[in-house]
């Protein structure tokens, strides 16, 4: 119960609740085994465990699906768009996979996959590098007459790091998003589909930065002494606690751009935040959210070293309507990309 009270509580105030959000998935099915538990032993035991199991169902929603919501085949396919969320990871540029051919895999993968509007995180350049030049990479992406992107960073050495919004239909208006205090930041671009506008908010949100060291505490923790333990544990929580702090003011002012959009929104990104948190709540606000609708299974899209949480999303205006909601598992980066089928109002 009090790791689901985190998504109504801001990290600024209350950060431990932030902390509990991400084992949320934990407590709940231990709580339902308690529950199966209590049944042969302890009935006003099991009456605890099945309120707490009810009271926080809408936020299981939000971690698991049964059964996903595929497209009719009634439903015109002109109707519908496609939307695809990615964080590549900077195209793989210090060969983290292992692979030198990794970048022409996400090329590649994004061609086959054809979504009609694609988000893209972690988008980088290097016009020192051929391989890496904005024109190489842009060559890579011909299928879309229309795009936008936003650097937050660029070096002396020619080296830009940012967003991208792809599109198949005309954008008729964009800008970025900047937050203060942080190289993170969001974009809005506004799309004309079929005569209807739409703005698609695309988000890269504060990320808990650990380190090399981090994840090797982690790896080796069962044969550190208690004051290695203590230190490494001290690291890794005072990194989470600042993220959850600057996402918090991310997610504010994210939220409040969707609120006075004039077009119905989609939103894409990466988050860095489990959807039992206060980063998610705010953000979704009204909105709908694709994993809910027409998704499947746990769908954690974090792809590394920690369990696999689910901090990449789609939300999208409740005008629309989701279908076949995918985390498609490719070792491309330490995100999975995820696609949606929205059906367009009439």
């Amino acid at each position: 119960m009090l790791a689901s009270l985190g998504a109504y509580i801001s990290p600024v105030h209350i950060n431990f609740l932030s902390f509990l959000g991400f084992i949320f998935p934990f407590l709940w099915i231990s709580n339902v085994a308690f529950a199966v538990f209590w049944m042969f032993k302890k009935r006003k035991r099991l009456i605890i465990s099945l309120s707490l199991v009810i009271l926080t169902w809408s936020q299981w929603n939000a971690v698991f699906q049964f059964s996903n919501k595929e497209l009719p085949s009634t439903i015109d396919k002109e109707q519908t768009i496609t939307i695809m969320s990615y964080n590549v990871r900077m195209f793989d540029k210090y060969v983290w996979t292992k692979d030198k051919e990794t970048p022409q895999k996400i090329y590649q993968f994004i061609k086959d996959q054809n979504p009609d509007i694609l988000c893209i995180q972690e988008f980088y350049v290097n016009n020192k590098k051929n391989q890496y030049s904005e024109n190489n990479i842009l060559s890579k992406f011909k299928q879309y007459k229309y795009k936008h992107l936003e650097y937050n960073i660029k070096t002396k050495s020619g080296r830009k790091y940012g967003l991208a919004t792809f599109s198949k239909f005309p954008i008729t208006n964009s800008k970025p998003l900047p937050f203060e205090n942080t190289t993170n930041f969001s974009t809005q671009t506004d799309i004309d589909i079929n005569g209807k506008h739409v703005r698609i908010f695309n988000n890269h949100l504060e990320s808990i930065r650990l380190q090399k060291e981090n994840y090797n505490f982690i790896d080796s923790l069962e044969f550190k002494n208690d004051q290695e333990r203590r230190k490494g544990i001290y690291d890794i929580f005072s990194k989470l606690k600042h993220a959850f702090s600057n996402r918090s003011y991310q997610a504010q002012t994210i939220g409040r751009h969707i609120k006075n959009s004039p077009f119905p929104a989609i939103v894409c990104g990466d988050f860095n935040d489990t959807p039992i948190s206060y980063v998610y709540r705010t953000v979704k606000g009204d909105l709908k959210d694709s994993f809910i609708e027409s998704g499947s299974g746990f769908g954690g899209t974090y792809n590394g070293n920690l369990p696999s949480f689910r901090i990449d999303f789609i939300f999208h205006d409740k005008s629309f309507e989701s279908f076949n909601h995918q985390r498609i598992k490719v070792n491309y980066s330490d995100h999975y990309p995820i696609k949606t089928t929205l059906k367009l109002p009439l």
